[in-house]
């Protein structure tokens, strides 16, 4: 058990940065937790919550589905104002989900990335963390702070 929520909480942290992050501590916190074997889910509900250093995710439901050997994660998806941040960015929306395999992040509904001085917002925001491309879509509005 201490060794899938080890795996989960990395996983779910959504970011690049998690591997300069893999040595600090990882701490998952809900109001409860599901693990359905048949198939090879875990369900983190009520304020659920994984932190590790600076990285930082929270959603009403993290879920995470393993492979058919319940040994690698395969997805991650949060819903319900998902919240994610890194210590330098924020984002927020509805939900987001995490291909492992693709490494890609999906965030949808209603989606605000803050970074120091830009704020992003639109319906849909894709992050490729192999690429470090990123895209946001649908009504998407850009501010700018200047110095």
């Amino acid at each position: 058990m201490k060794h899938i929520l080890i795996s989960i909480c990395i996983s779910a942290a959504l970011t690049a940065t998690a591997a300069a992050q893999s040595t600090l501590p990882v701490e998952a916190t809900a109001n409860d937790l599901e693990i359905n074997s048949e198939n090879n889910t875990a369900i983190f509900s009520g304020n659920a919550r994984i932190v590790q250093g600076k990285l930082n995710l929270t959603a009403n439901v993290i879920t995470v589905k393993f492979d058919t050997a319940a040994e690698d994660i395969k997805f991650v998806q949060a819903s319900g104002n998902v919240k994610y941040s890194n210590g330098r960015e924020t984002a927020k929306a509805q939900s987001a989900q995490f291909n492992v395999d693709t490494q890609v992040i999906v965030f949808t509904g209603n989606v605000v990335l803050k970074q120091p001085r830009i704020i992003l917002t639109g319906d849909r925001l894709t992050y490729n963390i192999k690429t470090n491309k990123s895209k946001m879509s649908g009504h998407v509005k850009t501010v700018y702070k200047p110095n």
